[in-house]
């Protein structure tokens, strides 16, 4: 059953952190950065806590929940907010995320379906937010 929702949330994650070139939207309709950033961070995590509970997947060591990895799922919705503001470093945003998923599995405090899901719900969330100008954050004042 795990594995369906694995493959869900692939699909459904995969227009996110796709390697296809992403257009970037005109300077002056951008929400600024730090807010991107913010926004995506707190929806990532928030979410993957939530499903956590959901789940109730033990981790390999045996300490909480693990499915889907919210360190991994925060690392692929901030990588995806910076490959809209720094698009020549698409490379190293996605690299630098899927360290971050590599480590906790090398950790031991997620399994490969945990990164690999957590990685499809920030690739998600980071093109939902930024495809939206924003989420969470999107009406705030700043």
């Amino acid at each position: 059953m795990r594995a369906l929702w694995i493959l869900a949330l692939l699909l459904v994650g995969s227009t996110g952190i796709s390697w296809a070139e992403v257009p970037a939207a005109p300077v002056q309709e951008r929400p600024p950065e730090f807010r991107m950033a913010m926004d995506v961070a707190l929806t990532s995590l928030a979410s993957a806590e939530a499903l956590k509970q959901v789940f109730r997947d033990p981790r390999p060591s045996g300490y909480g929940y693990g499915f889907p990895s919210g360190h991994t799922s925060v690392a692929f919705a901030l990588a995806r907010v910076a490959t809209e503001y720094h698009p020549k470093e698409k490379l190293l945003w996605y690299t630098l995320a899927a360290g971050v998923g590599y480590s906790r599995v090398r950790a031991d405090a997620h399994d490969w379906d945990d990164v690999m899901a957590g990685a499809a719900l920030g690739g998600w969330i980071g093109d939902r937010t930024v495809g939206n100008g924003g989420m969470v954050l999107k009406h705030w004042e700043w």
